[in-house]
Protein backbone atom coordinates (compact mmCIF):
# COMPACT_ATOMS: atom_id res chain seq x y z
CA UNK A 1 0.00 0.00 0.00
CA UNK A 2 1.05 3.43 -1.14
CA UNK A 3 0.79 5.83 1.14
CA UNK A 4 -0.30 9.28 1.18
CA UNK A 5 1.73 11.79 -0.26
CA UNK A 6 1.18 15.30 1.19
CA UNK A 7 1.42 18.10 -1.37
CA UNK A 8 1.27 22.36 -0.78
CA UNK A 9 1.47 25.41 -3.24
CA UNK A 10 2.06 28.75 -2.24
CA UNK A 11 1.35 30.15 -5.86
CA UNK A 12 1.46 33.98 -7.45
CA UNK A 13 1.71 33.98 -11.65
CA UNK A 14 -0.51 30.69 -11.44
CA UNK A 15 -3.07 31.99 -9.35
CA UNK A 16 -3.03 28.94 -6.86
CA UNK A 17 -4.40 26.70 -10.50
CA UNK A 18 -1.39 24.18 -9.65
CA UNK A 19 -2.65 23.52 -6.38
CA UNK A 20 -6.45 23.68 -7.33
CA UNK A 21 -6.16 21.38 -10.07
CA UNK A 22 -3.62 19.00 -8.29
CA UNK A 23 -6.80 18.55 -5.21
CA UNK A 24 -9.50 18.49 -8.00
CA UNK A 25 -7.28 15.44 -9.78
CA UNK A 26 -6.68 13.83 -6.10
CA UNK A 27 -10.27 14.25 -5.15
CA UNK A 28 -11.78 12.40 -8.12
CA UNK A 29 -13.79 15.49 -9.57
CA UNK A 30 -15.49 14.37 -13.12
CA UNK A 31 -14.67 17.96 -14.82
CA UNK A 32 -11.65 20.36 -14.21
CA UNK A 33 -9.95 22.73 -16.28
CA UNK A 34 -6.98 21.07 -16.69
CA UNK A 35 -7.74 17.88 -16.87
CA UNK A 36 -6.73 17.14 -20.40
CA UNK A 37 -3.18 17.24 -18.59
CA UNK A 38 -3.61 13.77 -17.12
CA UNK A 39 -4.26 10.13 -18.41
CA UNK A 40 -6.21 7.55 -16.37
CA UNK A 41 -3.00 6.48 -14.96
CA UNK A 42 -1.76 9.90 -13.87
CA UNK A 43 -5.41 10.10 -12.54
CA UNK A 44 -4.80 6.33 -10.90
CA UNK A 45 -1.57 8.05 -8.93
CA UNK A 46 -3.28 11.12 -8.25
CA UNK A 47 -5.57 9.26 -5.46
CA UNK A 48 -2.10 8.80 -3.21
CA UNK A 49 -2.28 12.78 -3.55
CA UNK A 50 -3.66 14.84 -0.41
CA UNK A 51 -3.55 18.73 -1.25
CA UNK A 52 -2.74 20.35 1.99
CA UNK A 53 -3.35 23.55 1.08
CA UNK A 54 -3.52 26.02 -2.25
CA UNK A 55 -2.48 29.44 -1.69
CA UNK A 56 -2.29 32.29 -3.88
CA UNK A 57 0.11 34.65 -2.99
CA UNK A 58 0.75 37.98 -4.55
CA UNK A 59 2.30 39.94 -2.37
CA UNK A 60 5.89 40.17 -0.69
CA UNK A 61 4.06 40.75 3.08
CA UNK A 62 1.87 37.52 2.47
CA UNK A 63 4.89 35.66 1.57
CA UNK A 64 6.73 36.72 4.22
CA UNK A 65 4.14 36.49 6.84
CA UNK A 66 2.54 32.75 6.01
CA UNK A 67 5.50 31.67 4.61
CA UNK A 68 8.15 33.09 7.48
CA UNK A 69 10.34 33.87 4.90
CA UNK A 70 12.61 37.21 4.06
CA UNK A 71 12.34 38.03 -0.09
CA UNK A 72 15.02 40.17 -1.81
CA UNK A 73 13.28 43.77 -2.57
CA UNK A 74 11.77 43.59 -5.39
CA UNK A 75 13.44 44.55 -9.00
CA UNK A 76 10.19 46.95 -10.17
CA UNK A 77 7.93 48.78 -8.29
CA UNK A 78 4.66 47.22 -8.86
CA UNK A 79 1.72 48.33 -6.52
CA UNK A 80 2.11 45.46 -3.71
CA UNK A 81 2.59 42.69 -5.53
CA UNK A 82 6.16 41.15 -6.16
CA UNK A 83 7.50 42.47 -9.34
CA UNK A 84 11.22 40.62 -9.84
CA UNK A 85 13.54 39.98 -12.91
CA UNK A 86 12.93 36.23 -14.35
CA UNK A 87 16.36 35.50 -12.89
CA UNK A 88 15.28 36.38 -9.06
CA UNK A 89 11.93 35.19 -9.92
CA UNK A 90 13.79 31.73 -9.36
CA UNK A 91 15.30 32.67 -5.88
CA UNK A 92 11.96 33.57 -4.84
CA UNK A 93 9.77 30.49 -6.13
CA UNK A 94 12.36 28.64 -4.30
CA UNK A 95 11.94 30.29 -1.19
CA UNK A 96 8.51 30.32 -0.96
CA UNK A 97 8.74 26.46 -1.59
CA UNK A 98 11.00 26.02 1.02
CA UNK A 99 9.26 28.54 3.25
CA UNK A 100 5.98 26.19 2.58
CA UNK A 101 7.70 22.72 3.18
CA UNK A 102 9.18 24.16 6.29
CA UNK A 103 6.04 25.35 7.79
CA UNK A 104 4.00 22.24 6.89
CA UNK A 105 6.02 19.62 6.63
CA UNK A 106 4.51 18.46 3.14
CA UNK A 107 6.55 15.64 0.78
CA UNK A 108 6.16 18.35 -1.95
CA UNK A 109 5.93 22.11 -1.58
CA UNK A 110 5.16 24.28 -4.93
CA UNK A 111 6.01 27.98 -5.31
CA UNK A 112 5.73 30.31 -8.42
CA UNK A 113 6.04 33.44 -9.26
CA UNK A 114 6.64 36.01 -11.76
CA UNK A 115 7.03 39.45 -12.98
CA UNK A 116 9.50 40.19 -15.83
CA UNK A 117 10.13 37.14 -17.68
CA UNK A 118 8.83 33.80 -18.22
CA UNK A 119 7.94 33.32 -14.66
CA UNK A 120 9.46 30.37 -11.90
CA UNK A 121 8.44 27.71 -10.80
CA UNK A 122 9.96 25.57 -8.08
CA UNK A 123 8.72 21.97 -7.08
CA UNK A 124 10.48 20.94 -3.84
CA UNK A 125 10.55 17.17 -3.10
CA UNK A 126 11.88 14.88 -0.16
CA UNK A 127 14.74 14.20 -2.48
CA UNK A 128 15.44 17.11 -4.79
CA UNK A 129 14.51 20.89 -6.06
CA UNK A 130 12.94 21.20 -9.46
CA UNK A 131 13.47 25.29 -10.60
CA UNK A 132 12.04 25.91 -14.28
CA UNK A 133 10.14 28.86 -15.77
CA UNK A 134 7.16 28.98 -18.29
CA UNK A 135 7.69 28.53 -21.79
CA UNK A 136 6.22 32.67 -22.12
CA UNK A 137 7.69 35.92 -21.98
CA UNK A 138 5.31 38.16 -20.01
CA UNK A 139 5.58 41.58 -18.70
CA UNK A 140 3.79 42.15 -15.02
CA UNK A 141 4.09 46.09 -15.45
CA UNK A 142 2.26 46.37 -19.01
CA UNK A 143 0.55 43.22 -18.38
CA UNK A 144 2.26 41.75 -22.45
CA UNK A 145 1.64 38.44 -22.23
CA UNK A 146 0.15 37.38 -18.81
CA UNK A 147 -2.82 35.07 -19.50
CA UNK A 148 -0.71 33.15 -22.03
CA UNK A 149 2.38 33.22 -19.43
CA UNK A 150 -0.31 32.26 -16.50
CA UNK A 151 -1.52 29.26 -18.43
CA UNK A 152 2.43 27.83 -19.75
CA UNK A 153 3.25 28.15 -15.96
CA UNK A 154 0.09 25.78 -15.29
CA UNK A 155 0.56 23.56 -17.70
CA UNK A 156 3.89 23.23 -17.13
CA UNK A 157 3.94 22.77 -13.25
CA UNK A 158 1.26 19.81 -13.08
CA UNK A 159 2.86 18.45 -16.34
CA UNK A 160 6.57 18.62 -14.32
CA UNK A 161 4.40 17.74 -11.03
CA UNK A 162 2.95 14.24 -12.91
CA UNK A 163 6.70 13.88 -14.16
CA UNK A 164 8.48 13.94 -10.49
CA UNK A 165 5.37 12.07 -8.86
CA UNK A 166 6.29 8.47 -11.71
CA UNK A 167 9.69 8.92 -11.61
CA UNK A 168 11.10 9.92 -8.12
CA UNK A 169 7.96 10.09 -5.60
CA UNK A 170 6.08 6.50 -7.06
CA UNK A 171 9.10 5.35 -9.57
CA UNK A 172 6.03 4.19 -12.09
Amino acid sequence: MISLITVATAECFTHAQIGLTLHKASAGYDEFEFKYLFDEDDLKLMKNIKVITAMFVPSILGAEKLLNIKLPNPDYTYKYAKAYSEKNDLKVAKLMAEGLKRKLNVDIAIGSTAGIGRGAICILTNKNCHLFTSDIYANLLTFENIKERQKSGIEKGIKKFLEILKNEVFLV
